[in-house]
């Protein structure tokens, strides 16, 4: 990675010892920010579904995409550069035959499914194909100057919510309790097949490891995101009857698991999450229109006593109260900067406060 200025020796090793919990010096940090002088170029989103459709799904686009971004962009801290796999969230919903994919700002589907009992797996369709073929594509272009970025195929619940429609699915948790629960075990099973064919096509070009694209994760083994963004409606009872299942198989099945919290209705469910071991950090989601992550230092600090890593993405603004409250060597910040100055500045702030926040936690 020495074209993009990383130390990937280094920074691969500090995000190990992330998941390994034993991050010594300043908290896991990665800022990025403009290069000076960089000149991104244009790529407007088509207005019609076929070249949005190529958008998404012709890896030569998004390597094209890509490699520009990477070529104008900063990785200060332990920011690096990797392809973000992304055929939309929750995207094995369009595995199941019959899957009507919408395409706007991602992959959203239109909620077609009106039995359990016709739930099933389809080889030939596209999007399947692609998340296997694309991950194959971009590891062989890579050729270790950039990883690669497991799928963004997270939640069996919720890719069963995009197909037969939220409404529908939460009223079926309470009607066909069993049949929901069948399903979501065929959810289960298309997912350990897809993500174990994609880890397969990657992890040599990883240098034996996986990532998480949006997150700019990198762990030393088969490591995925895990979320349940549907639960913002359900109880913690119901969260611990219907869920806890798909997160236990899920964390069991993969080295690194963390768990992507989706904003403070999921406050919840953190007894559930912390309960299961397998999961070794959560990733906190400020969402739109909630109060910022400062506003729960109690929470961030339940899961860190819990032993799990903790994940944010903040403002260079939250970072001092951040480190002032939390124990540094069981949290990874990210962050973006307007310019190489400010993000090497950030990288010696955090190093700086970082100091304190070990001395405090001990």
């Amino acid at each position: 990675m020495a074209d993009y200025g990383v130390n990937w020796t280094k920074i691969r090793e500090r995000h190990s010892a992330f998941w390994q919990g034993c991050l010594e010096g300043p908290c896991l940090f990665s800022v990025t920010a403009p290069r000076d002088g960089a000149n991104y170029r244009h790529f407007p989103y088509p207005d019609d579904h076929e070249a949005r459709l190529k958008w998404w799904t012709d890896p030569n686009q998004v390597i094209e995409r890509h490699l520009d971004g990477f070529k104008c962009t900063y990785f200060a801290g332990d920011a690096f550069p990797l392809i973000n796999h992304n055929l939309g969230p929750a995207g094995h919903a369009g595995f199941f035959k019959g899957a009507k994919p919408r395409i706007s700002d991602s992959f959203w589907y239109e909620p077609n499914l009106e039995d359990y009992c016709q739930l099933e797996f389809d080889p030939s369709s596209l999007l399947y194909r692609k998340t296997v073929e694309n991950a194959k594509v971009y590891a062989s272009a890579a050729k270790g100057e950039y990883m690669v970025g497991m799928p963004d195929m997270v939640g069996a619940a919720d890719a069963l919510s995009h197909l037969r429609g939220p409404v529908r699915f939460m009223q079926d948790l309470f009607d066909q309790p069993d049949a929901v629960q069948e399903a979501l075990k065929k959810v289960q099973a298309v997912w350990e097949q897809t993500v174990s064919q994609v880890w397969e096509a990657v992890k040599e070009n990883n240098n034996g490891g996986s990532c998480v694209g949006w997150l700019m994760t990198w762990a030393p083994g088969l490591h995925m995101q895990l979320q349940c963004d549907c639960s913002v409606m359900l109880s913690a009872e119901m969260f611990e009857k219907f869920l806890c299942y798909e997160l236990e198989a899920q964390a069991k099945y993969v080295e690194y698991a963390l768990y992507h919290l989706d904003g403070e209705e999921q406050i919840r469910h953190l007894p559930h999450l912390l309960d299961i071991k397998e999961i070794r950090a959560i990733q906190w989601t400020n969402v739109a229109g909630q109060p910022r992550a400062t506003a729960f230092i109690p929470e961030l600090q339940e899961i860190q006593r819990a032993g799990k890593g903790l994940i944010l993405d903040c403002t260079a603004e939250e970072i001092p109260a951040l480190l002032e409250s939390l124990d540094a060597g069981k949290l990874y910040l990210m962050t973006r900067a307007k310019s190489q100055a400010e993000a090497d500045y950030l990288v010696g702030l955090v190093g700086e406060l970082s100091v304190y926040s070990k001395s405090s936690s001990q």
